[in-house]
């Protein structure tokens, strides 16, 4: 356990160095960002206020973190300083933008949203603002996450049934369907050599495992096994062996309770 507090914490990101955790706890009544060191030491407030702040993502120079908060009635997109400071509105949409997730050079966010009713995946320009449509589709996609290169999405979409993996070449338009089963498949995340998939997996019990798979959606397997809900796993930055025991990875083990 690496952060212990008396609310109940959530979705967890990385600093690109790897020393510090951000993510969002319901300590204090209400959602706010909150980080942490490694080793569960020196835990800061990023966020204050009497509103949800949730859905945490640390800029891959370090300097900033995106977020979804309903501050503002339904939920936006925004920016934060790590230190707390010059918070920044993205996004201002009547329906609700959430799940950010940083492209690797920076400058662009991928995010899911709901408009007109469907929850679909967008790409947003920071400096200008511009917004991309990448999935038009009646079901729900979400989860967005970047290969390393840029040049690919994994995303969780129901529309096939139930939840699995996809991947979506932004640059052919390709979608690749990358896992297959009658079990919910949910939260990729890419290791940082690109090499490998991590997502959450719905087990014969109900509850939620980890898993991994190559990036081609073969060799899935799950990694966790315990009496919990095991949910959200992202790379430590860094990680770049292909062997399971040298990569570094961190998932939030529920017991009750899940959210975005």
């Amino acid at each position: 356990m690496i952060a212990d507090t008396d609310g109940s914490d959530f979705h967890p990101t990385w600093s690109p160095d790897g020393t510090r955790l951000a993510f969002f706890s319901s300590l204090g009544g209400r959602a706010n960002l909150y980080a942490v060191r490694a080793d569960g030491s020196d835990l800061r407030q990023i966020t204050f206020g009497d509103w949800i702040d949730k859905a945490p993502a640390w800029s891959p120079n370090g300097e900033w973190i995106a977020f979804s908060s309903d501050r503002a009635g339904g939920f936006d997109l925004y920016l934060v300083r790590s230190d707390g400071t010059d918070t920044r509105r993205l996004t201002n949409h009547p329906e609700d933008d959430k799940l950010p997730a940083w492209s690797p050079d920076g400058t662009r966010l991928a995010f899911a949203t709901v408009r007109g009713g469907n929850t679909d995946v967008r790409l947003l320009n920071i400096e200008t603002g511009a917004e991309t449509r990448l999935t038009d589709h009646a079901r729900y996609d979400c989860y967005p996450s970047w290969s390393p290169d840029g040049e690919s999405l994994a995303f969780a979409s129901d529309r096939d049934g139930d939840f699995d993996i996809y991947r979506l070449n932004l640059k052919t338009n390709q979608l690749t369907l990358l896992t297959k089963n009658d079990l919910d498949d949910a939260f990729p995340s890419w290791s940082p050599d690109g090499s490998k998939i991590l997502y959450q997996t719905e087990t014969e019990e109900g509850k939620w495992a980890v898993a991994w798979m190559n990036a081609d959606g073969t060799g899935a397997a799950r990694l966790t096994r315990s009496d919990g809900w095991d949910t959200k796993p992202v790379w430590r930055p860094g990680a770049l062996a292909v062997d399971l025991q040298q990569y570094k990875l961190f998932y939030w083990s529920l017991l009750k309770r899940r959210s975005d």
